[in-house]
């Protein structure tokens, strides 16, 4: 096989690995969607309605078709990563704008004017979404769709997301869905690089992990040489807060990882220095571990196993970090409270105040039960995506669902404007796709869908309207609770023109010769 192929060639195998894993994931959407059953190595098949762990599952033998199913894998991943929901119809956008994009290049439109279309389309739509934003709704409906049409388990979920404390979500013991609340800390940053991840979402989940808290940068390997030596010792792995690392320190300590020699997670503690102390004496305080202080010349190099705290489970992601811990800080947090009764400036209250509150809330843990390991590991995922979107959706509002607010932005579009009509057109379509595919999905053709053209005209005329996947009727989006968290909407739009970009703007795809 030709290690090199360019132009067309190459952006038609790039192309044919778009349409493939895109057609993959396309059943899953919408109030009608199927699921897709996926081979486990390990065991039995797993079932799946979610789009990025199916998109991880797509493969093909020729690696520049490869090359495509990684690239819309990508769509997919900042979805997931930036929002924790969406990711399918991020994916079916990509398709879109793929597709349009190389078949404008085919009719001679250059690929820098696609790209910069594309991008103040992007502006554009921005600025859309962001103006049709519902800021009073009930996050049950956000909950429940976002959960697959699930009523009661979009119940459960709001419920625990309203509590404002961290949320974790494990398999039950038994068949029935329950919530438990723990002591525990959330933390708003998350595991510095994705090879520490050791599960299928891109997170790093450890179970009874060691602790190591220190305010100084770590600066070589060395330095954790002795944690990792207890680490491996005691058959656990470590995680270290940190208020930063030297990248060449990381890049030595992640061979030993991806060479399984060692089990770690680092995590960056947010804000400015002072931020990262109090961080890291509330971390500290929770795991019983030492924090070792620059201000008192302590240095992580000489750490004994005494000082290593521990936790009974920590899951990290890329931008949070859950602790739950065994034991609660009564004195910490009984220190904290006097020092604000103590206090008499307004933003240091403020602040104690705010350390006191994610002390005490605890952790939620979400145990979600079923009859069978494969429903487990099904609605274990459709869990994750609804926690993930009701915490959008309190963040940045919500706006119509069911791929209305895009249909509708694709309506009001101006297709007039030189050298990019051809563009818009395309940016049109692409809007319209996600809806299209959910009425596609639930077995009916779009243009003669039961509500008639007038019922088009009423659609695009109508704020809080949408078709109905299940009746193909126009309803009312916020009495039935059809909604979407904005900023998973926009995620979604971006991460598809970000991708388009990439594909249309490639002329060369090299891959490495086989041995």
């Amino acid at each position: 096989m030709e290690t090199i192929i360019t132009g067309a060639e190459a952006r038609s195998k790039l192309l044919k690995g778009v349409n493939k894993l895109a057609s993959s994931v396309k059943g899953t959407f919408g109030p009608q969607a199927r699921t897709v059953i996926v081979q486990n190595p390990m065991g039995m098949p797993v079932i799946l309605n979610d789009g990025v762990t199916i998109a991880r599952a797509v493969t093909d033998p020729d690696p520049y078709v490869q090359m495509g199913i990684d690239l819309l894998k990508e769509v997919a991943s900042e979805a997931q990563e930036k929002s924790g929901d969406g990711t399918t119809g991020a994916t079916l956008i990509a398709q879109t704008l793929c597709n349009g994009s190389l078949t404008l290049m085919e009719n001679g439109t250059s690929p820098l004017v696609i790209r910069d279309g594309l991008r103040d389309c992007l502006e554009d739509v921005t600025e859309y979404i962001k103006k049709h934003t519902i800021s009073d709704f009930d996050l049950v409906d956000v909950a429940t769709i976002a959960s697959n049409n699930d009523r009661d388990l979009g119940t459960l979920i709001a419920d625990v997301v309203k509590t404002g404390g961290g949320i974790t979500i494990e398999k039950s013991p038994t068949h029935e869905t329950y919530v438990r609340t723990s002591n525990g800390l959330e933390i708003n940053s998350g595991m510095i690089h994705t090879l520490m991840a050791n599960s299928g979402k891109g997170r790093c989940n450890f179970s009874n992990p060691l602790i190591l808290t220190t305010t100084e940068r770590i600066e070589s390997f060395n330095m954790l040489v002795p944690a990792l030596e207890t680490s491996i010792q005691e058959g656990r792995p470590l995680v270290v807060f940190c208020p930063d690392v030297n990248p060449q320190m990381l890049q030595n300590l992640l061979v030993n990882i991806v060479q399984g020699k060692v089990s770690v997670c680092i995590v960056k503690v947010p804000g400015m220095a002072q931020q990262q102390q109090e961080w890291l004496e509330d971390i500290s305080a929770f795991t019983g571990s030492k924090l070792f202080k620059t201000s008192l010349n302590e240095s992580i190099i000489k750490t004994t196993s005494e000082e290593l705290g521990e936790c009974e489970k920590l899951h990290s992601a890329s931008n949070s970090t859950t602790i739950v811990g065994r034991v609660y800080p009564t004195t910490h947090v009984l220190e904290l409270t006097e020092a604000l009764d103590e206090e008499e400036n307004d933003w240091v209250k403020e602040q104690t105040q705010n350390r006191i509150d994610r002390m005490t809330t605890g952790i939620s843990t979400i145990y979600v039960g079923g009859a069978s390991d494969v429903e487990q590991v099904e609605t274990k995922e459709r869990v994750d995506d609804a926690v993930n979107a009701c915490k959008l959706a309190l963040e940045s509002g919500v706006v119509v669902g069911g791929g209305a607010t895009l249909w509708r932005y694709a309506q009001d579009m101006q297709t007039t404007v030189p050298l990019a009509t051809d563009v818009r057109l395309l940016f049109k379509k692409a809007m319209e796709t996600p809806l299209k595919t959910i009425v596609e999905n639930a077995g009916a053709d779009l243009e003669f869908y039961r509500i008639g053209f007038d019922g088009w005209r009423q659609l695009k005329e109508g704020s809080f309207l949408y078709v109905c996947g299940k009746t193909g009727e126009l309803e009312d989006a916020k009495k039935d609770g059809v909604l979407d968290p904005m900023q998973v909407v926009l995620n979604s739009v971006e991460s598809a023109v970000s991708i388009a970009a990439l594909v249309l703007m490639t002329d060369c795809a090299i891959i490495a010769p086989t041995e």
